[in-house]
């Protein structure tokens, strides 16, 4: 890329004279335009096109201040930048970047970036950051960042919880955000200082305890689709929702973490969701015929509109799977909701055990 900027801005026209002393001479207009580059002779919509695949340090280090019109031109582009943790361009070049483009960066992907500023990003719109700090948490908000509408966030400390609480379900909300993809989301047992969130429609959570469910389902009546993964089966509910159905809930996938007791919890959280119409389950070790029953129990009397289920189940290779192999085709001729089911044998121990059972099945729409 350098080189390529190389012979851009090369041969590029600069709008201040040289130094040196220049014969006063009369130039007709066709010699005139031979003096631009052919790079310059093209129109602006051309540029534009390609200062879209030119990151934004190299537009900055290689375009800026070269002459009034490319100024202009790069003031009217909209892009994002991606900072690696290991990236060597953390310097004062990238300081002067994201200050000089702050009001026309429209996404941000960063690993670990302790000094970045996010209050001067008034137009982005997606935010992707892994290990962000408390600074850079509490400048997520509404008033810094009202176009906001897709929020990825990674391991946030514990003492933290409380700012994404108050940033999602405070009173001051972002009106444009309808996607959030989260590390891990704790909330307070007491939601009555929360508010509803109505603009959130999809929301992935990869560490998330059992009390928690039904109270973030409470918090987002509009939300369409959840993917969630349960790490603590044995937390207890405190809620008095025993009543409450989630309307819009469309598209759910559940996964488990522990095997404890995971078909008892999952009938207690899906009878809230009873119009789920696309449901994904990953689950752990199903040995016994009526744990198979149980599940089909569960999808058959929970869901109303389900048209689609998806299941994966793992075994992990352990001494007990091996009995199941020959159990399946008696599972197959018992239960026919499971007819359609793949096992997968496990390559490494000479397929001689089970390593994984996977299903997807359509149901017919009902009209």
């Amino acid at each position: 890329m350098p080189h390529l900027l190389s012979k851009l801005t090369k041969c590029i026209h600069r709008s201040h004279r040289t130094t040196k002393s220049v014969k006063p001479k009369i130039i007709c207009e066709k010699k005139y335009i031979l003096k631009f580059s052919r790079f310059e002779l093209m129109p602006d919509e051309i540029l534009l096109e390609i200062f879209q695949y030119i990151s934004l340090i190299d537009l900055f280090n290689g375009f800026v201040n070269l002459n009034f019109r490319l100024n202009f031109l790069l003031r009217d582009i909209r892009s994002g930048i991606c900072i690696d943790q290991n990236d060597d361009k953390i310097n004062q070049s990238l300081f002067s970047t994201l200050y000089y483009f702050s009001n026309q960066i429209t996404y941000i992907h960063v690993d670990r970036y302790p000094l970045l500023n996010l209050d001067i990003f008034p137009n982005l719109r997606s935010l992707i950051i892994y290990l962000p700090t408390t600074k850079q948490l509490l400048s997520i908000n509404s008033k810094t960042m009202p176009y906001l509408s897709r929020l990825w966030l990674g391991i946030i400390a514990q003492k933290d919880q409380i700012i994404l609480c108050n940033t999602l379900f405070g009173s001051e909300q972002f009106s444009k955000l309808y996607f959030c993809n989260l590390f891990e989301f704790n909330l307070n047992d007491n939601i009555n200082s929360f508010q509803y969130s109505k603009n959130i429609r999809k929301l992935f959570i990869t560490n998330c305890q059992t009390k928690d469910f039904i109270l973030l389902l409470s918090l987002l009546p509009h939300l369409e689709q959840l993917e969630i993964c349960i790490s603590n089966v044995l937390s207890t509910f405190s809620h008095n929702l025993t009543n409450f159905s989630h309307k819009n809930l469309r598209i759910l996938k559940i996964e488990f973490a522990e095997k404890l007791g995971q078909l008892n919890i999952l009938n207690s959280l899906i009878s809230f969701v009873p119009y789920v119409q696309r449901c994904t389950l990953i689950l752990i070790n199903l040995i016994k015929i009526r744990d198979y029953a149980h599940l089909q129990n569960i999808l058959i009397e929970k869901f109303l509109e389900l048209r689609e289920f998806i299941c994966s189940i793992d075994y992990y290779c352990q001494l007990t799977s091996n009995e199941m192999s020959s159990k399946f085709q008696r599972l197959r001729t018992k239960l026919p909701f499971f007819q359609t089911m793949k096992v997968i044998p496990c390559e490494i121990h000479h397929n001689q055990c089970v390593r994984k059972t996977w299903i997807n099945k359509t149901f017919i729409p009902i009209c």
